[in-house]
């Protein structure tokens, strides 16, 4: 029987980039939570973090912003691909942001 041309050929499966870094995601996600959920951040970052408010919201801002960034793989168009991942860039400025409020200690009074 000979091989289907064209149209009728079924490409091969590819793991999609949306895959790690949803994974990602999730996971930052979810420190976050817990950050603000306890008012501990987690064991690692202990030492760095001063404010834990900032560095709480800074996780999930940052997920929102890899969600973004993993959703930008799915168009086939090149120009709605770079838009959707351009949309990223700002959501990663703002936890940057955020971040290092959380790392600046607190004022004497």
């Amino acid at each position: 029987m000979p091989e289907p041309q064209g149209a009728d050929r079924v490409p091969a499966f590819r793991v999609p980039r949306a895959s790690p870094l949803g994974i990602l995601a999730l996971l930052l996600a979810a420190g976050g939570t817990a950050a603000l959920r306890t008012g501990r951040p987690l064991p690692t970052r202990r030492r760095h973090v001063h404010r834990v408010g900032p560095f709480g919201r800074a996780r999930p801002v940052r997920a929102g912003a890899f969600a973004v960034l993993a959703s930008s793989a799915f168009p086939d168009d090149p120009a709605p691909r770079n838009g959707i991942g351009a949309l990223a860039v700002p959501g990663f400025l703002c936890a940057l942001v955020l971040v290092v409020l959380s790392r600046r200690p607190h004022r004497e009074r």
